[in-house]
């Protein structure tokens, strides 16, 4: 990676430690908001500044200096006005809530979420130690503001190699496009990221269904078949050994890099933790999936947890940003999504062609028989997602 991608370490960061640094950061921002309201006497804020001032003086810059200056007089009785309306909404939810006897509406718990979080945002800018009840956060937000980081990892679509001569001759290297921006929590681990990077490779897999296309049925997506794969981060493979079958890819690596000096490398499983991880951000490293479907992945920002972060744990992995895929037309009708791959047509004269269902049935069979040698594959989709479409359809027919 470091010979093929030398020229990315322009751009990358020198290798950093995550666990370390965030601590060490964590450490420093606490002693800075965390300190005791009596540092911030006006006798320690003069001795700092050098000055000495009478006490109408004093006075005279606090008036000036005071934040009821920043706003309008109309605008602090809009917000008291708002402010109010909460008020009276929240006592109307509750009492709503006493007479049905249920248990707490969504709209309170988020409301309490919310209030929450407006107490630890005064805390910090007044200054205020933070107290945290550990037993009140597990429940509900068990992210710690300050204590917990993000990392933004950006997956690039696979790409074909070139050779040297051609790069040469036509001066133009492969395009990288960007699939997604998936943002994961430094206590969660190099599995649950696989788990939220979707590649069409994943979706289907190939066996040619041309000779029965009515009665098949939705197969097993590749994903859920074929487990194996693995992360090449700095010197380590990090392989998925969640299932005892999964094959090692990166076994035959580790041979032909032996005989070739080029080493010594790591490994390690995908049960490792973000923060366990020494990186360098801003250089692309590897994910291999399906055998020999390749991608880069490059780590680009990372920053600790606040308040305004939605602090559940169940809410990451995030795909924070994902690339619109432009979908395909039938070649016959233009109009209709593409539903079928057909290769090796003898009526064809081109080797890979795209129907849509109604197209590739009236083309291709004749009262059901099929017409001509060719090899037909579904198209990659999410079956659970075609399954609700289908329904949806069946249901509107019926109506």
């Amino acid at each position: 990676m470091d010979r093929m991608y030398k020229h990315y370490d322009r751009q990358a960061s020198p290798k950093i430690c995550l666990k370390n640094y965030f601590q060490q950061y964590n450490e420093l921002l606490k002693s800075y908001l965390c300190h005791d309201i009596n540092e911030r006497s006006e006798e320690k804020i003069f001795q700092l500044m050098d000055v000495n001032l009478s006490q109408a003086r004093t006075h005279l810059i606090k008036h000036y200096c005071s934040i009821d200056n920043l706003s309008l007089l109309v605008e602090t009785a809009y917000m008291k006005e708002e402010k109010k309306q909460e008020h009276n909404k929240l006592k109307d939810l509750k009492r709503s809530e006493k007479m049905l006897n249920n248990p707490p509406l969504e709209t309170i718990k988020m409301l309490k979420t919310l209030s929450k979080e407006t107490l630890i945002k005064s805390r910090i800018q007044n200054g205020i130690p933070i107290k945290y009840d550990e037993s009140k956060w597990s429940n509900k937000n068990p992210i710690i503001p300050y204590e917990e980081f993000l990392v933004y990892c950006r997956i690039y679509e696979p790409f074909e190699s070139q050779s040297r001569f051609f790069k040469y001759k036509t001066n133009n290297g492969p395009v990288l496009k960007l699939k997604s921006v998936i943002s994961i929590l430094g206590c969660q681990t190099l599995y649950e990221l696989r788990q939220k990077i979707i590649c069409q490779s994943d979706l289907s897999i190939t066996t040619d269904t041309s000779k029965n296309p009515n009665h098949q049925k939705l197969g097993s997506m590749a994903k859920n078949v074929y487990k194996s794969g693995f992360f090449f981060i700095e010197d380590t493979f990090y392989n998925d050994t969640s299932e005892p079958t999964n094959v090692d890819y990166s076994s035959v690596i580790l041979k032909w890099a032996a005989t070739r000096n080029i080493g010594p490398f790591k490994i390690a499983t995908m049960n490792t933790q973000i923060n366990s991880l020494c990186a360098r951000f801003g250089f692309p490293w590897v994910y291999q999936h399906q055998g020999c479907c390749e991608h880069l992945i490059v780590l680009t920002d990372a920053r600790l947890m606040t308040v305004n972060d939605v602090l559940s744990l169940s809410a990451y992995p995030r795909i924070e940003r994902m690339r619109p895929a432009s979908g395909r037309n039938c070649i016959y009708c233009g109009i209709l999504n593409v539903h079928w791959i057909v290769t090796e047509h003898n009526r064809i004269p081109h080797d890979i062609s795209y129907f849509c269902h109604k197209c590739f049935m009236s083309y291709n069979y004749v009262d059901g028989k099929k017409i001509g040698n060719f090899k037909a594959y579904n198209y990659p989709y999410i079956p659970k997602l075609m399954f609700v479409r289908k329904r949806r359809a069946t249901s509107k027919s019926k109506e």
